[in-house]
């Protein structure tokens, strides 16, 4: 009996790991924009050119300290790459800030390590009025390793990308 219920909690603490690993991504995409981040993404200081690549050090020791105990190792780059800079880059060259407001994540009941979330996601632009975006997508994680997003992706934004890309052409 006392095995059924030590399974149980594990189960449990699993599932809620996972919830706070989405909110921590989610809080780490629609807060800021981050400085720091925008600034070895786009500043030429960090960058160099080896073998005809061009690599960032800086920024890259930052993401596996910042997003990397969050995903595979091996999904991490197609994130970034993806999806990581674009909420956090046009913001920053837009000049809105953004900021969580809510946070809903549901498990799938076929594929229990399959999540799908909506982020409600308040934006606002010197001194106008915050609006908000929900945005939705889902998160896969690892079956090998625990806790670890295996993909991340968005689906809906409420426009909240094409808003923000109008004030940077303005």
């Amino acid at each position: 009996m006392s095995l059924v219920l030590i399974s149980a909690c594990s189960k449990s603490d699993v599932k809620d790991a996972n919830l706070g690993v989405i909110k921590k991504v989610l809080e780490l995409q629609f807060t800021g924009p981050d400085e720091e981040f925008m600034d070895l993404v786009w500043n030429p200081k960090y960058k160099t050119v080896v073998n005809g690549k061009e690599e960032n050090k800086e920024l890259d020791k930052y993401v596996m300290e910042v997003y990397g105990p969050y995903f595979v190792d091996s999904y991490l780059d197609t994130f970034l790459n993806a999806f990581g800079t674009t909420y956090q880059s046009t913001a920053y060259h837009s000049g809105y800030k953004l900021r969580v407001k809510d946070i809903a994540i549901k498990q799938g009941e076929k594929m229990s390590n399959l999540y799908t979330f909506v982020a409600t996601v308040g934006y606002q632009k010197n001194d106008e009025e915050e609006k908000t975006a929900n945005v939705s997508g889902e998160v896969i994680f690892s079956t090998k390793e625990e806790g670890k997003i295996g993909r991340f992706q968005y689906g809906d934004e409420d426009g909240l990308l094409l808003t923000m890309r109008e004030a940077v052409n303005q």
